[in-house]
């Protein structure tokens, strides 16, 4: 009965959740309409941040329990085949009970928020719009998440029995565990940052992890009432802001960018460009995964997407497996890199940084970055002419010039989203709209629209919405319970004690990061480390803008150093590769020489990151 009402489950909340995702791009719509009634006739739509806001926070939450009912959560799988199946399946099942309590927990804390909201009539500042309905339907759909979840952790009873000895431990103990934890807040906080990585070794989602424990550790300092505020309020707080908006609508431009083939003719262009040189297709390859990375922000989707049709292209024409392997993983890194970047929204939201400042402080790295991978290119097949194939005898101007006619509309988009950014004409949230109507309205134009490729953006707007949102739930309660204990500071005072010059605490900062970024994604690293290491670096006087670029290079830059970096394994499962992992560690070597490269000039010369957004208008 269980295995059917979660079948069924799967199908009403994909329901739910694409009305949701078609509501967030209506808003995109709106946002547009409003921007252009500013521009010519000095008429914006009054109040329409305000039901925008609201609006979108419950389209957010009607995708959290699809994602819920698809399994949808980001787990580091650390254990391998270290674990047998039997064991894998237990922890596993713990994993999916930890978030079924913190859905759970959720869901209470956002109604309670919602009946406060209610209790004192609370309304938007402009229009009066009452608040408290928007975030009762979030506490719904909340509820409905912790539901679905239930179903498919109960279809194992036992667990229920776990889940109720767990709770009644840790009510009879608590009392004693609170008094330790406020007499050692550092080996309070210590204790909980080691948990969190155990936890997330045990196959516990991130969101859980972070979320519990984050809880957890505040109740023990202040108390279980004012714990479970924090995370109604901050969760609340965070759903209401109009930044958000972004997440769902970069991600968006990015799926409706795939599916009207722009990705594909920014690949084409740089093909047809680089063809007369030697090495010609892997030049190609990286120029193609940086204009992916424009519209769509993710490296693991650039990898995947462009090693689909390079890696086949290459091995045809005679290019070394290494090299081919090389160029794929390491352009991977681009997606994340060049604007707009996810992983940089998040660090944003996290650091209550600019995410436009952010946007234009990485368009110099992300261009040192192709212009490094592009002479590693050619210093290999200078090195090692049997890498690649001669090149051809010159330049064909007319397949230039087709590929550019094909590739104006991906590359004016990206044009018109940052340009705007940088020029102060429109916010990030009205560029972000911009950006997913702009390219829905291009899938229109090439006729590329239909009822398969509507259900593959909102299926997939839906699936990393769910993921990421959850996610930052957690995020901001640890945040909140490590300023509480006070780890930030400690580790600012312990630096100190050390008389160690600023610079040698940040090479050991990305010393961790780089080892991090080999065996987990990015972002999982990201939104760990962030609550704890910025406070250190900002109180070291390091800019946060230059940090974020720097934490974002650093993990890339771990994504495809050997043994372990994701993007090597990814590769794996390209087109049914067979490519041993010694050739792609030998052929991703040197771009990972071009990245330690570009790190170190981006420490030397700051300005290389902060010149821009010191420019902007705004």
């Amino acid at each position: 009965m269980l295995d059917r009402l979660a079948a069924r489950c799967v199908l009403i909340t994909q329901r739910i959740a694409f009305v949701g995702v078609a509501g967030m791009l209506f808003i995109a719509f709106a946002t547009i309409g409003d921007v252009l009634l500013r521009w010519l006739f000095s008429a914006p739509i009054a109040g329409l941040g305000e039901v925008t806001s609201m609006a979108l926070a419950v389209a957010v939450a009607a995708c959290l329990p699809a994602g819920a009912a698809q399994g949808v959560n980001l787990t580091v799988d650390l254990l391998g085949t270290r674990a047998g199946p039997a064991t894998l399946a237990r922890l596993k099942l713990f994993g999916a009970a930890a978030l079924l309590v913190f859905y759970a927990l959720l869901a209470w804390r956002l109604g309670e928020f919602a009946h406060s909201l209610q209790a004192r009539s609370a309304t938007t500042v402009y229009l009066a719009i009452p608040v408290a309905p928007f975030m009762w339907a979030v506490a719904v759909f909340l509820a409905g998440a912790a539901f679905v979840q239930a179903v498919l952790v109960f279809r194992t009873p036992k667990i229920f029995l776990f889940i109720a000895a767990a709770w009644l431990a840790l009510w009879l103990g608590f009392e004693p565990l609170s008094q330790a934890a406020r007499a050692s807040p550092g080996w309070t906080s210590a204790l909980i940052v080691g948990a969190v990585w155990l936890l997330l070794a045990a196959y516990v989602p991130l969101a859980a992890a972070l979320g519990l424990l984050g809880l957890l550790c505040a109740a023990l300092m202040i108390g279980a009432g004012p714990a479970l505020s924090v995370l109604g309020n901050e969760s609340a707080q965070f759903l209401s802001n109009a930044q958000v908006a972004v997440v769902p609508m970069f991600l968006m431009m990015g799926s409706f960018a795939v599916v009207a083939g722009m990705a594909e003719d920014i690949y084409d262009l740089a093909h047809a460009l680089f063809a007369q040189l030697r090495g010609g297709l892997a030049l190609a390859t990286i120029g193609g995964c940086g204009g992916f990375g424009a519209v769509t922000g993710s490296s693991l989707a650039t990898v995947a997407t462009i090693g689909r049709v390079a890696l086949p292209e290459m091995t045809a024409r005679g290019y070394s497996p290494a090299l081919a392997a090389g160029c794929v993983a390491a352009g991977g890194t681009l997606g994340a890199l060049v604007p707009p970047s996810i992983p940089l929204i998040f660090y944003a939201f996290l650091t209550e940084t600019s995410i436009g400042k952010l946007f234009v402080a990485a368009v110099l790295p992300a261009a040192i970055a192709i212009a490094l991978y592009l002479g590693a290119v050619m210093l290999t097949v200078r090195l090692s002419p049997a890498a690649a194939p001669a090149r051809a005898a010159r330049a064909d101007w007319s397949a230039i010039g087709a590929a550019a006619r094909k590739a104006w509309a991906g590359l004016t988009l990206f044009a018109v989203v940052l340009g705007g950014i940088y020029g102060g004409i429109f916010t990030e949230t009205e560029a972000a709209a911009v950006g997913a109507a702009g390219a829905f309205l291009l899938a229109v134009f090439r006729k590329k629209i239909s009822a398969s490729s509507i259900a593959q953006v909102l299926g997939e707007t839906t699936a990393t919405t769910a993921l990421l949102y959850l996610i930052i739930f957690g995020v901001l309660t640890f945040s909140f319970s490590m300023g509480v204990t006070g780890l930030p500071q400690h580790m600012t005072a312990l630096f100190e004690g050390l008389h160690w010059p600023p610079l040698a605490v940040i090479f050991l900062l990305l010393a961790v990061y780089m080892a991090l970024g080999c065996i987990m994604d990015s972002n999982t690293v990201m939104f760990v480390t962030i609550p704890i290491v910025t406070p250190l670096v900002q109180a070291m006087g390091y800019d946060l803008v230059w940090w974020g670029i720097i934490n974002l290079v650093v993990l890339e830059t771990g994504l495809i150093t050997p043994p372990f970096g994701i993007h090597l394994f990814v590769l794996k499962g390209i087109g049914g590769t067979d490519v041993p992992l010694s050739t792609v560690y030998r052929g991703v070597m040197p771009f990972v020489a071009a990245d330690l490269l570009k790190l170190a000039l981006l420490i030397v010369f700051p300005a290389l990151a902060l010149w821009l957004p010191s420019t902007m208008n705004r």
